[in-house]
């Protein structure tokens, strides 16, 4: 289909280029059915949504620019792509993310037909992301980012927490002119200190503060992930000991050391942050989501939420949608060494 893939390369291409703040793209009825929208914010940071299902194989690619670091985002069916110059290949699956730099080559995408593809990806100027590092790390942990971050590809899972941050990043229509620009980096720095906490826990937040091997710290990433992948059914800290085959103190003392807190008291957290987004979405009343997230007793997630959010869960979504009742919510976060608190206006 010569037609076809003309069309998406140069769909494919003029994403990849400078473009307005914002565009929208529909495929056409011919093709297949979705959307693909863009926004570009400041220093030159570009979000893009997209959302596509096409009616047969596809077969897309373009240059890649140097300038540019990207994480993808996927949140449905998997996809992959391939980097010709380099004769290799990414792929990503559901609930998957990968960050990797610009490499100046050509990439192409493999678009299977039937497939309901939903990923979102932000683009950040190498020399803005540079900047970042340099403003908020000192010179050691920037050279270990940068050496981690500019030469290769790494995965990372999409937790809870991250799918709340990338839904309420499409909210920047409710703030007017500047205003939702201001918005969206405060939610461009949210995501990216809790990403960075994700992909860089193996080299910075094992310093030399945290004495252990290599096999334990991996062992602990893992018992992480298994939470973030069962949170409502969330294994016993024993159970969990048995399964990464790390011992009961080991993990416990490792587990706070790297993530600022105990397990249980990450489990709660996680918890309320997936019921945040679930009641955000609107689909389930307070029970359901409260059964969902793994609470028994709805009376007690009630009490758990309101404690960490300021909010009745049963009031939360008209909370955010009301300007007149925003208050001043604080996430923390662990950047290198240290645990720093986001305040922004929910």
């Amino acid at each position: 289909m010569i037609y076809d893939n003309c069309y998406l390369n140069q769909l494919y291409n003029d994403l990849l280029s400078n473009s307005p703040q914002t565009i929208a793209l529909d495929i056409p009825n011919e093709l297949g059915s979705g959307r693909i929208t863009q926004t570009k914010i400041k220093h030159g940071v570009i979000l893009s949504d997209w959302e596509l299902n096409y009616r047969s194989d596809m077969n897309v690619q373009g240059c890649v620019s140097k300038e540019y670091m990207q994480i993808i985002f996927c949140l449905n069916d998997g996809i992959s792509w391939g980097i010709m110059d380099e004769r290799r290949s990414v792929s990503i699956q559901k609930n998957e993310s990968c960050i990797y730099a610009g490499h100046g080559g050509t990439e192409y995408i493999c678009y299977k037909k039937d497939s309901n593809f939903l990923f979102k990806s932000i683009k950040i100027p190498v020399s803005y992301f540079s900047r970042l590092l340099a403003d908020y790390f000192d010179g050691q942990e920037v050279t270990a980012y940068e050496k981690k971050l500019l030469n290769g590809i790494s995965k990372v899972p999409v937790t809870p927490v991250m799918e709340q941050i990338l839904a309420e990043t499409s909210r920047f229509t409710q703030y007017r002119g500047g205003l939702g620009y201001l918005y969206l980096d405060g939610k461009l720095l949210e995501l990216l200190s809790i990403y960075l906490s994700e992909v860089l826990e193996l080299d910075i937040l094992m310093g030399n503060d945290i004495s252990m091997s290599r096999t334990e710290r991996t062992a602990i990433m893992e018992a992480k992930r298994i939470i973030d992948g069962q949170l409502a059914f969330a294994p016993s800290c024993e159970e969990l000991s048995r399964m990464v085959h790390l011992s009961m103190t080991k993990l416990t003392r490792g587990f706070s050391s790297f993530y600022g807190m105990p397990i249980h008291q990450y489990i709660i957290e996680q918890r309320l942050a997936q019921a945040a987004q679930l009641l955000l979405e609107g689909n389930w009343n307070v029970s359901e989501v409260a059964t969902i997230v793994g609470y028994g007793k709805a009376s007690n997630f009630a009490a758990a939420f309101k404690k960490r959010y300021g909010v009745a869960p049963k009031n939360y979504r008209e909370s955010r949608f009301d300007s007149t009742k925003k208050k001043p919510d604080c996430f923390w976060v662990k950047t290198g060494r240290f645990w720093v608190g986001l305040v922004y206006d929910n």
